[in-house]
């Protein structure tokens, strides 16, 4: 009867870590998912007549700008200087918000595991 309930008792052990196993593979599976979004997120912005718009990765690093011809002939420097800047930001809060909703939604799924 104990090598019967030793053998049980073995038995529950290894499905307990394989389940424990599973739930890493897939948190691990998770992380990587959001690794990869984050290296790849680029998100753009348009000032609110689209003469201007900006492109920013995960980082916040400007990575594409796209300046209206009319906008730079009509514009003088300082009003385009200002759009240009105006538009970056809208883009970089546009990444923040991205990487907020990437974030919660990894930890939603972590907790459903």
């Amino acid at each position: 009867m104990t090598e019967t309930a030793d053998r049980t008792a073995t038995q529950d052990l290894r499905n307990d870590l394989e389940d424990v196993y599973g739930r890493y593979e897939e948190m691990r599976s998770g992380v990587d998912e959001l690794q990869r979004s984050l290296a790849t997120m680029q998100v753009s912005a348009q000032s609110p007549d689209g003469a201007v718009q900006a492109t920013v990765n995960a980082d916040g690093d400007l990575v594409a700008l796209r300046l209206d011809q009319q906008a730079c002939r009509e514009w003088n420097v300082e009003t385009l200087a200002r759009v240009i800047v105006e538009t970056v930001q809208s883009a970089s809060a546009g990444k923040h918000r991205q990487v907020e909703n990437l974030v919660t939604a990894h930890r939603q799924s972590d907790e459903t595991a």
